[in-house]
């Protein structure tokens, strides 16, 4: 957060993210939500190591490609098919019909 202070995304002192800031370092009462409401700041240091996981593990790409696969493989009962036809029985009440040739 110290870059963004310091404007190394868009330019200092144009106060382009001083809202968001102080949402989340920023003084308690100074905005809508309480400070750091979505625990943001606190989880952000966290974040950061797992995304130093990702760029490491991503170059070795057979162990990338094989945690793909099985993370893939591990969502099948989360498929959007599934999904939208539970939706479709259970919530709108509707009936799935074919479409295209048989």
């Amino acid at each position: 957060m110290c870059d963004v202070y310091a404007g190394e995304f868009g330019e200092e002192d144009s106060g382009y993210f001083d809202m968001l800031l102080d949402a989340i370092v920023g003084e308690e009462g100074a905005h809508y939500l309480p400070k750091d409401f979505y625990l943001l700041g606190r989880d952000f240091p966290s974040y950061l190591e797992a995304h130093e996981k990702v760029d490491e593990l991503y170059k070795d790409q057979e162990e990338w490609t094989r945690r793909s696969i099985l993370s893939a493989a591990g969502m099948g009962k989360f498929s959007t098919d599934r999904t939208i036809a539970q939706y479709a029985e259970e919530i709108w009440d509707v009936k799935a019909c074919r479409v295209g040739s048989d």
